[in-house]
């Protein structure tokens, strides 16, 4: 069964639902929508005065690293003073599996111990030469951070277009094992997590999509408020 979850839960009291069972085999997945709250950008907006979606885009960071570097920067400084919101506590507190879209890395600074980040985060940078893996304060360092190891011009520790997601096969695993799955705030417009979701509807996996007020559905769905009345509408995408 899959069930919409949009506008408000009303506050109505009613008996429990199928979803108030936190410590069953429940697994999240998460796209920037659960962040609004939080305050992060969309990717329609910009960050120095380049398009956040072109931050995602190879030709940038060979054509213009300059300004992908600066635009980087603005990220990381902007992005290490938000904090998680009620939607990512909750998922903590539940203790749940968390496949999340999103480079913010809130769900880790909820306290989230099991979280796959398919598209990578923004405390790395990789080098595309020889692999390397590093923290991110090397953008501290100079304009255009090279490579400690062969000096190669670094990148971003997220992926851009085009390239190859993260922990596809664990991702699968955990979506193996779950007994149901919790959507929030994604579309899932794009590969792979259009195909975790297709896959958990051809396990007949009970859904609960979460399209928006995340920081106050998700809560409610995991049985951290009183009991109150829902909103689902029973759907097909």
């Amino acid at each position: 069964m899959l069930y919409y979850c949009s506008g408000k839960p009303s506050a109505k009291r009613v008996s429990g639902h199928l979803w108030t069972w936190p410590k069953s085999r429940l697994l999240a997945l998460t796209g920037a929508g659960i962040s609004v709250e939080s305050g992060l950008p969309t990717v329609n907006d910009e960050v120095a005065g380049v398009p956040l979606r072109s931050l995602f885009e190879p030709w940038i960071w060979e054509k213009r690293p300059l300004d992908a570097f600066r635009a980087y920067r603005q990220m990381v400084r902007d992005w290490q003073r938000k904090r998680p919101n009620r939607a990512h506590l909750a998922l903590a507190q539940a203790d749940l599996p968390i496949i999340t879209q999103n480079i913010d890395g809130l769900h880790w600074a909820a306290g989230s111990e099991r979280v796959i980040e398919l598209h990578g985060n923004l405390r790395e940078l990789r080098c595309p030469s020889c692999a390397g893996i590093f923290q991110s304060a090397l953008i501290w360092r100079s304009l255009l951070p090279s490579c400690p190891t062969c000096g190669h011009l670094l990148r971003p520790g997220f992926a851009l277009e085009g390239e190859q997601v993260r922990h596809i096969a664990r991702a699968m695993d955990w979506l193996g094992e779950a007994h149901g799955l919790l959507v929030v705030g994604t579309e899932l417009q794009m590969t792979p997590v259009r195909t975790l979701y297709e896959i958990a509807r051809r396990r007949n996996l009970p859904i609960a999509w979460v399209h928006d007020h995340a920081e106050e559905w998700v809560p409610h769905l995991l049985g951290q408020e009183g009991p109150v009345d829902s909103l689902f509408r029973p759907g097909e995408v």
